[in-house]
């Protein structure tokens, strides 16, 4: 299930929606969304999927299901974060710690 980190909008809905079809065809994944402004979502995604691929590839992976958006939510992806699991990076705080946010 897709954790929408703060207050859910339309967009963040429209954001969980495709991300939880990413779920669906990869049982395993995690994804968690939030908005960390009015123009910017972030999204992070995690799934063994992405194990030897590269920040490029990950990113291309995801925006397989993530380019079913509509252009007016797409733009407003700011943050990709696609992780292994048990694998960390400095952005992953960010999700951490969400309600840091700039609203």
């Amino acid at each position: 299930m897709v954790m929408i980190l703060k207050e859910p909008d339309e967009a963040l809905e429209s954001v969980a929606n495709v991300l939880d079809e990413f779920e669906q065809a990869h049982s395993a994944a995690e994804s968690y969304v939030y908005r960390y402004n009015p123009a910017s979502i972030r999204v992070k995604i995690v799934d063994s999927v992405f194990h030897g691929r590269s920040k490029g590839e990950r990113h291309d992976y995801a925006l397989r299901f993530l380019d079913r958006l509509p252009d007016d939510v797409m733009s407003q992806v700011s943050v990709l974060l696609c992780l292994e699991p048990g694998e960390t990076s400095m952005m992953d705080l960010e999700f951490a710690d969400s309600t840091r946010s700039q609203l």
